[in-house]
């Protein structure tokens, strides 16, 4: 919402982001607890505005928007009342808890969408964590060591799949002496790590009952993993209404998507939301000569060139990111045990295992809506998307999909050069509209 409400007038951020982001460094050396009371002012301010003042975002989309926001603030108001996730943790089992995650992906964007990441990035660099490693990872590590995120009751996380959650999870787990919770997703799906998987998940359960002095609330666990699979299966069908729709929106909402299937997958907001959607694509009018774009991977730091170029649109839409629909829908019914429900819709995941699984996933669904191109946003520190970039251009592009391998960074400016992303996505786009003709 932050660039909704002061959109930039050259490069990255809007003179009053950037002045904000600026206070908030100069307080962390020496005033770490006023540094936490500015951003939670800020994250308060931002979420009244998008619900009273921000209008061009669809409902639905809006609605969600605030959910994302409270979700955010709300460890910083009853830490012992959160848990720190990966992206890829399963969190039905915080919901039948009520306790809230806390994940470096969406921390980490609302910092560097408040102009404030700076001063969290130096304080990592500064504690010895490499410069190359993941700006996400290193944001949340740096709130950490300044003092700014409070000590969450425990650190849960997989090793899905990424190579720096298993090394900041550890470092997290030592700095704030907390409990530390890992899933470790085999690759291969076979009955036998099925059950292994689901055991783990079981133990893991029965240490935070255990943790939190409560019993396991295993109804509440079943309900919020049956609303799980319904978000899952509402999304999907909402993805397959929105291939022959133009639905024009900004990309941020886009990626609010990934909160609601991730680590809010389970709750009543995110399957609220996925309903919305379906109904807005429903009612939305057909398709029309739209350049229709399927973005895989995070999104990045976008320069206004680039917002411009992209914000409801009515020539170009993202249709979809490949990380909203990585999980695989399984009806509850067809596996009484939910751990091995669970077990199984980690493993199953596009992004576990070999890179060619997620290129895969993402060919199918570019061939069921109807993609004219595909974008593979290479993130700076990530691996394995950076790693699989040239090999999924040329199945891509074999298959039929132009594709755009797009270096950034998804929420360090320092790493994106303004105008270079703008004009390698133009003279894309160029391309795709030559492909139309």
């Amino acid at each position: 919402m932050w660039r909704l409400l002061f959109p930039s007038q050259e490069g990255f951020m809007h003179p009053i982001v950037e002045k904000f982001g600026q206070v908030v460094d100069g307080l962390l050396p020496n005033h770490p607890n006023g540094a936490r009371r500015l951003l939670t002012t800020g994250f308060r301010l931002n979420g009244f505005a998008g619900r009273h003042f921000v209008k061009k975002t669809s409902p639905a989309r809006r609605a969600f928007a605030d959910v994302s926001n409270r979700t955010i603030l709300r460890p910083f108001s009853v830490p012992q009342k959160s848990a720190m996730v990966s992206l890829f943790t399963p969190c039905e089992l915080l919901q039948a808890f009520d306790l809230s995650p806390m994940f470096p992906e969406g921390l980490s964007c609302y910092l560097s969408g408040a102009g404030a990441e700076r001063g969290f990035i130096e304080a990592a660099e500064n504690a010895g964590v490499p410069e190359t490693f993941c700006s996400y990872h290193k944001i949340i590590l740096g709130a950490a060591y300044t003092g700014v995120l409070p000590r969450p009751r425990f650190i849960y996380n997989t090793s899905l799949a990424c190579d720096a959650n298993t090394l900041t999870f550890r470092r997290l787990a030592e700095f704030y002496d907390v409990p530390h919770f890992v899933l470790d997703v085999p690759f291969a799906c076979t009955p036998e790590t099925i059950e292994e998987l689901a055991g783990q998940l079981q133990e893991i359960a029965q240490k935070i009952s255990a943790l939190l002095g409560q019993p396991l609330p295993i109804e509440a666990l079943r309900a919020a993993v049956q609303r799980s699979e319904e978000t899952l299966r509402t999304y999907r069908e909402y993805l397959a209404l929105r291939a022959q729709k133009s639905m024009p929106d900004e990309m941020t909402s886009e990626m609010y998507a990934i909160f609601a299937l991730h680590p809010l997958l389970g709750s009543v907001a995110s399957l609220e939301f996925a309903r919305a959607l379906k109904e807005e694509a429903r009612q939305a009018p057909p398709r029309g000569q739209e350049t229709r774009l399927l973005w895989v991977h995070t999104m990045p730091n976008l320069d206004n060139a680039m917002i411009q170029l992209l914000d409801f649109s009515k020539t170009c839409q993202i249709i979809s990111c490949d990380l909203c629909f990585d999980e695989p829908v399984l009806p509850v019914e067809m596996d009484a045990d939910l751990w091995r429900l669970l077990a199984r819709r980690l493993i199953e995941n596009h992004v576990n295992g070999p890179a060619q699984r997620r290129i895969n996933a993402v060919l199918r669904q570019a061939q069921a809506m109807d993609a004219d191109g595909v974008v593979w946003f290479c993130h700076w520190g990530c691996r394995e998307t950076c790693g699989a970039g040239a090999l999924a251009k040329s199945q891509l592009e074999q298959a039929g999909f132009p594709t755009l391998l797009l270096d950034g960074d998804g929420c360090d400016r320092a790493n994106c050069a303004p105008g270079q992303m703008t004009t390698r996505m133009q003279a894309f786009l160029e391309l795709l509209e030559g492909k139309h003709s």
